[in-house]
């Protein structure tokens, strides 16, 4: 391959005032106390500019340079002084560098416009992983009324990881810009998200001659040749104004596959006289680089450490089902995760040393100890809910963010994360749960179901006693698979059982939990299981009228769906399948005056049903409440069915059954 260096030149092509050029902040701006078009805005962004373009020196490099202006309105809008810069490192000395970071503070002081600059020593850097760092800083000074401004700039040696742009956040815009200028020799194909539309996009041709130099074979030797090229750069831009901030819907999976934004990928390097190199699309030669990269595929090729802890954790088991269940179990109980979604790992024998890691520290711990036992395990790149679905025709190590392990036992696959410990065998959290996984397997890995084999399921009954005076006792029984198990003991070893039974006892302002008792905490076989009394106190005689709300602690009280219209689907991630049976004595001396008529609720395709019964059976009241969602994904041509489902639904359990005095 020629190595071609342009020398000293960059490519951005725009010429006007530096539009990066800092203090071009006005009074009015500082002045500014709410904004027209959001009026309950927090804070906005009044000007949020970026720009990459390509470095040519030693190495090409591509450079993103940007600046931002936040109005901050009110005091639940001060985190937005709070900025994160990433940038990645590799262990092969390519790296990204920021530098130039600078910012100011603006205040109105006695009806003058001050400002406070950012000091150096404000500014740290973290490190995240084996490749990501961050630099953090807040804004001094800040203040509901501030004005804050910062600039930036990133220089990357990745020019494969042109930066994307976002155009929309939680809060609203009222200008956002983005600039590239496009040299020939890279080829990028484009990924618009979101529905807002572009106030200006454009693209413009320049031409630009430059001084280059390369290097060339003869023979065996290399020979340095210059002379210079002309060639044609694409100046981009886009713009979007008056962007509403994203605010987050109930069962949205994650806001950045519809916040509206670019992202960009290499399709095609090609140099002057050099055959055409195609670089997307390929999801073997992604595979085997993948297995190939030291702090993925080359941590599993070194892992004889774990060979004896291995073979004792499978010693006298015959069945390779109850191998993987040894070791998955063991790395369960031995590693904590930290809590953080990675795809590398610097050292995984420092991790199994240590007892914690990342996703993919834990999970690579235990592809290789399955392996190292003998069976047949593979690390799974998956893209959690909050990272987006991943992008199946095009292979990018970004769209994933986390590691689960699959293995294959009697020709079946199971999938298997260990970050958990109440993860029962065969199931997966449900932050995993998103559409599908990459198997990275050689020779070319596989897309593979993101599906676990636990039923979910809530069933609550109860059998419960009216008094005379209104006062109502009895003793319920809440039985949780799947999803909701997990959530509970999650929620349980959170908060520590004694801790969690105490909040629990307080039902609200009516009734009260006593004598809890929690079943099959550590059998993750089996539903967890809660036993209490439940009761309510009445008044101090006997009532003509007795009113009683039979879904007890358990109704549905409000829509989650309040918007009247949607623009995003809705996932509910997993199938919904909820049952409520309550048996209730009436007292001596009444009847029924009043109960709710049943109802029967279908979404078309019988994607959900809501059935609701109350209704006297041998000499008792027996009320049914079952929900059951078989579709897991609604799109938002469906959302004014399902909304109107669940206000029936709330409706439904707000009726009242009243008990009159027998005469």
């Amino acid at each position: 391959m020629v190595l071609l260096i342009l020398l000293g030149v960059n490519t951005p092509g725009f010429c006007e005032q530096d539009p990066f050029k800092l203090g071009q902040v006005t009074p009015e701006n500082v002045k500014m106390t709410s904004y027209a078009p959001d009026t309950s805005a927090a804070a906005v962004v009044l000007y949020d500019l970026g720009e990459s373009s390509f470095l040519f020196n030693d190495n090409t490099q591509l450079q993103f340079k940007r600046i931002i202006r936040i109005k901050i309105l009110k005091k639940n809008g001060l985190d937005q002084a709070n900025f994160l810069i990433p940038y990645f490192r590799k262990g092969d000395g390519r790296k990204e560098e920021v530098s130039n970071v600078k910012g100011f503070t603006y205040n109105l002081e006695n009806g003058e416009m001050v400002k406070l600059k950012l000091d150096d020593k404000a500014i740290f850097d973290e490190k995240q992983d084996a490749n990501w760092y961050l630099k953090k800083l807040t804004m001094p000074g800040v203040k509901v009324g501030s004005v804050v401004e910062l600039t930036y700039t990133i220089k990357s040696d990745f020019f494969q990881l042109l930066r994307e742009w976002e155009f929309q956040h939680t809060i609203p815009v009222q200008w956002s810009e983005y600039r590239v200028g496009m040299v020939p020799f890279y080829e990028y194909s484009q990924a618009r998200y979101g529905l807002h539309p572009f106030h200006i996009k454009e693209a413009n041709v320049v031409r630009k001659t430059v001084p280059i130099s390369w290097k060339t074979g003869v023979g065996l030797a290399q020979v340095d040749k210059s002379g210079s090229l002309s060639m044609s750069v694409v100046n981009y831009r886009w713009v979007m104004k008056e962007v509403p901030a994203f605010t987050a819907e109930p069962y949205l999976s994650s806001a950045k596959d519809y916040l509206s934004k670019l992202e960009f990928e290499l399709s095609k390097v090609q140099y002057p006289d050099e055959k055409p190199q195609y670089v997307s699309g390929d999801w073997e030669s992604f595979t085997k680089e993948l297995l190939k990269e030291e702090e993925f595929g080359g941590q599993l090729a070194n892992t004889a450490f774990l060979k004896k802890t291995a073979e004792g954790l499978v010693a006298g088991k015959i069945e390779a089902l109850e191998q993987v269940k040894a070791v998955l179990e063991h790395v369960k109980t031995n590693m904590h995760w930290n809590g953080r979604h990675r795809i590398y790992t610097e050292n995984l024998r420092k991790a199994y040393d240590s007892r914690q890691g990342s996703s993919s520290e834990v999970n690579l711990l235990l592809t290789a100890l399955l392996r190292e036992a003998g069976l047949d395990a593979n690390p799974m790149l998956v893209s959690t809910r909050d990272h987006g679905k991943p992008l199946v025709g095009s292979p990018m190590l970004s769209k994933f963010d986390y590691v689960i392990s699959q293995v294959t036992v009697g020709g079946k696959s199971y999938l298997l994360d260990a970050t958990e410990k109440d993860l029962p065998f065969g199931m997966l959290p449900l932050r995993c749960l998103n559409g599908q996984g990459w198997v990275v397997q050689a020779p070319a890995g596989k897309w593979v179901p993101l599906l676990g084999t636990e039923k979910n399921s809530q069933l609550v009954s109860g059998q419960l006693k009216i008094q005379s005076t209104g006062a109502v006792t009895g003793t319920l029984t809440e039985d949780y698979l799947g999803v909701p198990a997990l959530l509970a003991r999650s929620s349980i070893r959170s908060t520590g059982q004694e801790t969690y039974i105490k909040e629990f006892g307080n039902a609200g302002p009516d009734w009260v939990r006593q004598g809890v008792k929690i079943q099959n905490l550590e059998n993750l076989q089996q539903p967890l299981k809660k036993e209490y009394q439940l009761n309510r106190t009445g008044d101090t005689s006997p009532a003509a009228l007795l009113y009683l709300s039979p879904m007890v602690t358990h109704a549905l009280t409000e829509n989650p769906f309040k918007l009247a219209t949607r623009q995003y689907p809705i996932d509910f991630g997993t199938p919904v399948d909820e049952t409520y049976l309550f048996k209730y004595q009436l007292p001596d001396g009444y009847e029924l005056e009043e109960m709710p008529q049943p109802a029967s609720v279908t979404l078309p395709g019988g994607a959900a049903k809501f059935t609701y019964v109350a209704q006297m059976v041998d000499g008792q009241l027996q009320v049914l409440s079952k929900l059951n969602i078989s579709k897991t994904t609604f799109n938002a041509e469906e959302y004014g069915n399902l909304r109107e489902f669940y206000s029936r639904m709330v409706a439904k359990h707000a009726e009242k059954i009243v008990l009159k005095k027998k005469i």
